[in-house]
């Protein structure tokens, strides 16, 4: 008992130390209204943007919110620039990053202007074209031939820099299928050229998203131990709810 409250208050020791030098977290997260986004303003905000400026108040320190593409801000965190992305749960950064407690079940899936009777798999995208954000792996993931595709000329993927872009490319009746999630459906809707068209969405992926703290910080620990605990104590009060935003 006596070395676990010795441990505890090294950490808390840890914290404050940390917190006194006035650093700024860089928290990064890839353009996708509206869980993160930039506004007409260029300023960060959105469903996670809430929950991490309430856990960074909470414990008293400053973070620094940026939103660029997926590929960029994938690269900036194996490089080191950034010490925290949020984004989905998966193998490419394990070596580099550590995951909080926190997370958030993200769905994702396509878009269609046509009712799909069959079975969604790679076949579904011969000869025709899917518009994806730039950089996002878990269309890959799905469909794990879609390089192959891609390369065969069977396919044509649609790249946009931004999630939003491929939403207006969308709308506007650029491709056959839309890599997306339901949390877009209203922007779709709002950026149609033609607001009466249908848009059916098919879930095919479920993925926590998670905050990945870079190893690269050396107050990486307790970056990941302060988070743990207000996402805790945030959680425990109802402040977050059981799905991880802002309760409502």
């Amino acid at each position: 008992m006596k070395l676990l409250f010795n441990c505890l208050l090294m950490s808390v020791i840890s914290l404050d130390l940390w917190a006194a030098e006035s650093l700024t977290l860089k928290i990064a997260g890839y353009d996708y209204p509206p869980l993160y986004h930039l506004n007409e303003r260029d300023q960060v905000e959105g469903e996670f943007v809430d929950v991490f400026k309430k856990m960074c108040q909470q414990q008293g320190i400053s973070c620094k919110f940026t939103a660029i593409s997926a590929a960029r801000t994938y690269k900036q965190l194996e490089d080191g620039d950034i010490d925290i992305l949020l984004t989905g749960k998966i193998p490419r950064f394990n070596e580099c990053c550590i995951v909080s407690d926190w997370s958030y079940q993200w769905v994702g899936g396509i878009y269609s202007r046509e009712k799909i009777e069959t079975e969604i798999d790679s076949s579904l995208l011969k000869g025709r074209s899917l518009v994806i954000p730039l950089g996002f792996e878990l269309p890959h993931l799905v469909f794990k031939d879609l390089k192959e595709l891609e390369s065969n000329h069977a396919t044509r993927v649609i790249e946009a820099r931004t999630a939003r872009l491929t939403l207006k490319m969308f709308g506007k009746g650029r491709g056959d299928f839309l890599w997306s999630s339901s949390e877009t459906g209203p922007l779709l809707r709002e950026y149609s050229d033609n607001k009466e068209s249908p848009y059916y969405f098919y879930p095919l992926k479920t993925i926590p998203v998670v905050a990945w703290i870079n190893r690269t910080n050396p107050h990486y620990e307790t970056i990941l131990n302060g988070f743990n605990r207000s996402y805790a104590n945030l959680k425990a009060s109802k402040v977050i709810a059981d799905d991880g935003l802002m309760a409502r």
